[in-house]
């Protein structure tokens, strides 16, 4: 891999996280709605998530990269993303825990292997952002805070600052021997801040 190519592709993820950013900040002000119109909204969003896992999966395929393990996984996610509506906080709990262990077994999976680390870098910021969206919208159906607004911004703002020191960072060339992985975990490092700001409100 030159570095010329690591360059292209540290940039194409910095894109990818300044975009989830955005997506996370507009999800935020659309939930900002009574229980039944968070359930509905939880509905949309796993159809949204579903597709991007299909599309990812069959970009992963034209790449003749046939990997049965981590294929398996994806659709066992696929097939929890598409179960019956969750009528009830109850069920939205339910199906949000099974969602969670599903995506961490395919992280665990994506994370330990180099190739697949690289292949699905983008994945892996959609899987965080669901994770988020999911907690944002346990939030909402637990009861609208006013402080949730505020913790919002605080996370969001050291999710963008630490998307700029990444850039930096990696455009210096002394880390051309950066390791993906360490990528990787402070990417998961940036996405966690953003989640306890939820967790906390």
């Amino acid at each position: 891999m030159g570095n010329k190519q690591d360059i292209h592709f540290i940039d194409k993820v910095i894109r990818a996280l300044r975009k989830t950013a955005v997506n996370l900040e507009e999800f935020q002000v659309k939930t900002a709605l009574g229980k039944a119109e968070a359930l509905d909204k939880y509905e949309e969003t796993k159809k949204k998530f579903n597709l991007f896992i299909h599309d990812s999966e069959h970009t992963i395929k034209v790449l003749k990269v046939k990997i049965e393990e981590i294929n398996t996984k994806f659709d066992e996610l696929r097939v929890q993303l598409a179960l019956g509506k969750a009528e009830t906080k109850e069920v939205f709990k339910k199906q949000k825990k099974q969602l969670l262990s599903t995506i961490h077994e395919i992280e665990v999976k994506i994370k330990s292997n180099e190739t697949l680390n690289r292949m699905y870098a983008l994945t892996l910021i959609e899987l965080e952002q669901f994770k988020i969206q999911l907690e944002i919208l346990e939030q909402k159906l637990k009861k609208d805070k006013k402080e949730s607004e505020s913790s919002f911004e605080k996370g969001k703002e050291e999710f963008n600052s630490f998307i700029d020191k990444l850039k930096v960072k990696f455009s210096k060339k002394e880390k051309e021997e950066t390791k993906l992985e360490h990528f990787q975990n402070e990417i998961s490092e940036a996405f966690a801040h953003f989640k306890k700001a939820f967790s906390k409100a």
